[in-house]
């Protein structure tokens, strides 16, 4: 690993973020505890962060995780019995949240990260039944066959993107929307959404770290959620990282000044909130989505 090439594929960003969870799980003020981030990081996970801007990954990724800790969990007490991660990454959560026994966590990845995933949590056990899928999340015709066999379940599911769909242009992510909303009739999704500034801020700290790394940063649709509606999806709650970095007492550098400032340009502010958010989606009928149309 070169200094100028410090990540090698898009998998490489998974050890870069598991990293920044080993660290927020060490602080004594942590918002999570995740005692398996420093061993799925790695010594890689490190040099990656040590290497490339930090930027807001520090209080981001400890915020977005406890979020999705939250919203997960909501969803399991509120009927949902399967858990689909699309590219799941060195996520953990099966084996250190309270999760019901019965619960089926699916988790679909490249095959290098499921191969390794599997190899590293090998003696460890989880709090329910874990499932590992080879899928590249991206490929069309290989992901029909994983949605037709959770959708013959016939249970409740969430479906789970958490970091995803950034690495996919917008065709893909609508291609994406309507392969769940067709094979999933009883699901959920839980997403995370950016705005295109921050995508450009993304794309000035690390873009070209990315590019070589062929896991640039895409999606940011300029209208946000509502992206989402021609494709059968709608908000059903959201919670905007701003507001929960003050929640949880993690908040960005200088978040103060910037609620000061918000007097002066409220609209600006609104904005600034919406940038990222976490959003609980469900589906629509094919009503709904024409009266959203019109």
């Amino acid at each position: 690993m070169s200094a100028g090439a410090p990540l090698g594929d898009v998998s490489d960003t998974a050890r870069w973020v598991a990293y920044f969870r080993a660290l927020e799980s060490e602080r004594p003020d942590a918002l999570f505890r995740d005692p398996f981030a420093r061993k799925l990081a790695g010594e890689r996970g490190r040099a990656i962060a040590e290497t490339l801007p930090k930027g807001p990954l520090s209080w981001s990724i400890a915020v977005r995780t406890r979020v999705f800790d939250e919203l997960i969990l909501d969803a399991v007490r509120d009927g949902a019995r399967i858990v689909l991660n699309l590219a799941a990454g060195l996520d953990a959560r099966p084996y250190r949240l309270a999760l019901p026994a019965e619960i089926r966590w699916i988790e679909a990845d490249l095959p290098g990260m499921i191969r390794f995933k599997n190899e590293a949590l090998s003696g460890d056990p989880p709090t329910c039944t874990v499932e590992r899928i080879a899928l590249d999340v991206a490929d069309f015709n290989a992901r029909q066959g994983v949605f037709a066999t959770v959708s013959r379940t016939g249970k409740r599911v969430l479906v789970v993107t958490e970091g995803l769909l950034v690495y996919l242009d917008a065709k893909e992510v609508g291609s994406l929307s309507d392969d769940l909303h067709r094979h999933l009739p009883n699901a959920q999704w839980l997403l995370e959404n950016i705005s295109p500034e921050i995508l450009a801020r993304q794309r000035r700290l690390w873009g070209k770290r990315l590019k070589v790394a062929h896991a640039e940063h895409k999606f940011a649709p300029p209208e946000g959620l509502a992206f989402f509606r021609p494709h059968g999806w709608a908000p059903h709650s959201t919670r905007s990282l701003l507001d929960e970095g003050r929640r949880l007492g993690r908040e960005m550098p200088l978040a103060w000044l910037m609620r000061v400032a918000s007097v002066l340009a409220p609209q600006r502010h609104e904005r600034f909130r919406q940038a990222v958010v976490h959003a609980v989606m469900t589906r629509m009928d094919r009503d709904d989505r024409m009266d959203g149309a019109r």
